[in-house]
């Protein structure tokens, strides 16, 4: 009988370790898309700098310059609800969209996942799994693993504690860690928005960085 009983606390104690740690994962998450609903605008627009789109824009013909060379820009916008996109101005059709492979990953970068789309935990439940949350002195860091077929990625937030904004992320095949991303904020108007990226990869091959410039905000 004292084992029976043994067994229900133990069962019952990892039962509740595990409806906590789930709490504790649906609490941060909605303080995270609380504070990222409140700093981002209706809809924003901002052009993307940086040497890596440089050198994508330097592979380009002259034939394919709706204007001059220095007139092509590339704009990203970002409306809420919706999925950002990401379009080379003054070009042909051809290589209008040269950049919309990039869309996806910046979807994953935590910037604006959060409400750039009409995502809940829920939602959120069925394409991640929560693998686990360091709570450490001024940050947390948040363990996501993504389900299905994709099941070997995993991807690793780095929150802040004060304004629970998303600063870091590092991107992880099985248990190696191919890539880090660095994430820091400016602030425009009454919104705070990404000014710079960073990208690094493990192998050192990509170390690169792109800056969100000429800001327009749309309330």
């Amino acid at each position: 009988m004292k084992k029976i009983i043994l067994i229900m606390i133990i069962i019952c104690s990892a039962y509740s370790y595990t409806y906590s740690q789930e709490l504790n994962f649906q609490d941060i998450y909605e303080k995270i898309k609380e504070k990222y609903s409140e700093m981002y605008p209706r809809k924003f627009e901002a052009y993307i700098d940086g040497k890596i789109v440089q050198r994508q824009i330097d592979t380009i013909p002259a034939k394919s310059y709706v204007k001059t060379k220095d007139d092509i820009k590339l704009r990203f916008t970002f409306e809420k609800g919706y999925k950002p996109t990401i379009i080379l101005e003054n070009v042909d059709s051809f290589y209008r969209n040269m950049f919309s492979v990039f869309e996806g990953a910046l979807e994953t970068i935590g910037f604006y996942t959060l409400v750039g789309n009409d995502n809940n935990y829920s939602s959120i439940s069925k394409k991640f799994t929560f693998e686990n949350i360091e709570d450490k002195k001024d940050e947390y860091k948040i363990t996501l693993r993504a389900k299905g077929e994709n099941e070997n990625y995993s991807v690793a937030y780095t929150v802040n504690k004060e304004n629970y904004i998303i600063e870091r992320a590092e991107y992880y095949n099985k248990n190696s860690r191919i890539y880090d991303v660095n994430i820091s904020y400016q602030e425009i108007e009454e919104y705070t928005l990404p000014k710079t990226i960073k990208y690094k990869s493990s192998d050192g091959k990509v170390n690169s960085e792109i800056e969100f410039v000429d800001i327009k905000t749309y309330k």
